[in-house]
């Protein structure tokens, strides 16, 4: 099981992890719809806007949203907060639109609107966001990517936990809050993804709004990844396609053996 699967507390009936400093939370949510050379998507800026409401409500983040964003933007924008963000600093960036593979290295890519489909020139490569990510000085940061063949980021997987006692839950987390952790979430591997199947977000999207949603105390993000696969999985396979999203390190970007917390504002 993971090590932290449902609320504990203390003898005196308060919540042990609310003692410890967890740091400022900030996310960067990028929703591309409207491409200029590419396919149309329906459900990122959805997805944007209900994910920027609800990490801000529930969890107390500081937001900045990038709706239709060109290479010179989404670059642009991690480069301030690599200079804004110190190793007190939590980092969410959720990314949702087209992804492309490329298949000679095995380099997975992110696709603004200004990017076309022959040309490699405004693509932005998982390598180049691993570049970013390993010179910041932001403590933890976790990536969430909604595209197309986005499992190219990861390293490998993290092994699960066994079950812990109330006073090792603690060290543990204390341990993971003080080590570097650089993490992505995944909306699948190395293939295509669903994205509108009748609703207002895309599968992966929905169950990671529903997860939180329905969060109500400290939540690691591993656990986070189980319930939004169970749930991914299970949708998926309505429609015959074989949807697993991923959990792991980010290769190249500085990751040591911390974790991303989602703390509730309660």
């Amino acid at each position: 099981l993971p090590p932290i699967e449902k609320e504990f507390v203390s003898s005196n009936n308060t919540l042990p992890w609310k003692s410890v400093n967890f740091g400022n939370y900030y996310a960067l949510i990028i929703a591309n719809n409207s491409y200029q050379q590419l396919p149309s998507l329906t459900t990122p800026v959805n997805d944007a806007e209900a994910i920027d409401s609800l990490l801000k409500e529930n969890y107390g983040f500081k937001t900045t949203v990038l709706l239709n964003a060109t290479r010179y933007q989404i670059l642009s924008k991690l480069n301030e907060l690599r200079e804004k963000l110190t190793e007190k600093d939590n980092l969410l960036i959720y990314y949702a639109g087209h992804g492309e593979l490329d298949h000679v290295n095995m380099r997975g890519h992110w696709l603004p609107v200004d990017a076309d489909a022959n040309n490699t020139a405004n693509w932005i490569s998982t390598i180049a966001i691993s570049d970013i990510l390993n010179t910041m000085s932001t403590k933890h940061i976790m990536v969430v990517s909604d595209s197309c063949y986005s499992g190219a980021m990861t390293r490998s997987s993290i092994a699960r936990l066994p079950v812990l006692n109330d006073n090792q839950k603690m060290q543990w987390i204390q341990s993971m809050v003080n080590s570097r952790s650089r993490t992505v979430l995944t909306s699948g591997g190395l293939k295509p993804v669903l994205d509108n199947v009748g609703g207002k977000h895309s599968v992966f999207a929905q169950a990671f709004i529903d997860s939180l949603n329905d969060n109500k105390t400290l939540l690691e993000a591993q656990s986070l990844y189980y319930k939004v696969s169970e749930n991914v999985v299970s949708k998926s396979a309505n429609y015959v396609i074989n949807q697993i999203p991923e959990y792991a390190p980010i290769r190249h970007a500085g990751h040591e053996s911390g974790e991303f917390f989602f703390v509730p504002a309660i």
